[in-house]
C-alpha cells in the first residue's frame, strides 16, 4: 500500500470510488490543489483518501474525510491514510468526527488509540456526530508546519 498526495490526474479515480457520495470532479480538484489530499494506491488502483483541513477545527487540523472504496476495506487502507494525514499534521493534536452509524469509522479511531471528545447532535437527524482527537507524536510531525507533500 503506497500512500502519496493527491495529483490532479487522480481525479476522475476519486470520484469513481462512489461518485453520489464523494462530490463532483471540481470538488475533488480543488482539495488536491490546496494540497490538502492524500490517496492511498494498491496495485495501481486508487484504494482511498484522506483529506487533512490544517488548523481548520478551533486552530487545529481536522481530518474533514477517510474514504476507503468498498472493494479495499478492511485491508490497512484506512489506517495508513489516517497515519499519513498524522504525519502531515501542522497541530500537535488533530481531530476528525463520524456519526454514530459509521461503526467501521469509531472501531479504527479506537484501536489507533483516539479519544472522544464529545457528541454533537442535530447535524443528522437521529445519527450523532462523534468528535475524536489524537496528539500526534512528535516524531511523526514534520518540524515546520507545510502543506501534505508527495512524501507522506
Amino acid at each position: 500500500m503506497q500512500v502519496r498526495a493527491a495529483r490532479a490526474d487522480d481525479v476522475s479515480a476519486i470520484v469513481a470510488m462512489d461518485p453520489g457520495r464523494l462530490g463532483a470532479a471540481g470538488q475533488i480538484h480543488a482539495l488536491i490543489q490546496e494540497q490538502d489530499c492524500l490517496v492511498a494506491v494498491q496495485r495501481g488502483e486508487i484504494a482511498g483518501l484522506v483529506v487533512l483541513r490544517p488548523g481548520h477545527f478551533y486552530g487545529r487540523d481536522f481530518i474533514d474525510l477517510l474514504y476507503v472504496a468498498p472493494c479495499w476495506r478492511r485491508h490497512g487502507a484506512g489506517r495508513a491514510l489516517m497515519r499519513a494525514a498524522l504525519r502531515s499534521a501542522s497541530t500537535p493534536r488533530v481531530f476528525v468526527s463520524t456519526n454514530e452509524s459509521n461503526t467501521p469509522m469509531r472501531q479504527l479511531l479506537h484501536s489507533e488509540g483516539w479519544t472522544s471528545s464529545g457528541v454533537l447532535t442535530g447535524l443528522d437527524e437521529g445519527d450523532p456526530e462523534y468528535v475524536f482527537f489524537i496528539d500526534a507524536p512528535p516524531s511523526w510531525r514534520h518540524p515546520v508546519p507545510t502543506r501534505l507533500s508527495a512524501g507522506s
